[in-house]
């Protein structure tokens, strides 16, 4: 999960989480959902994050405190 091949917005499923090995419980409250319909989200059409399988190099040096 922290080698960069996935970014922060990649879905990750119930079954592919419980595969890793994660606690998951996909109960839902129906109230809970009632409320989520009342804030739809926008339909992106681009992706919010761009992978760039280079390593990050920076110019900037760290300065001493």
């Amino acid at each position: 999960m922290t080698s960069g091949t996935w970014t922060h917005d990649y879905p990750i499923t119930c079954e592919r989480a419980r595969a890793l090995g994660l606690p998951v419980n996909s109960n839902m409250p129906e109230n809970v959902l009632r409320l989520m319909e009342l804030y739809p989200q926008p339909m992106r059409r681009q992706p919010s994050v761009e992978y760039v399988p280079v390593p990050y190099r920076s110019d900037r040096r760290a300065t001493p405190k």
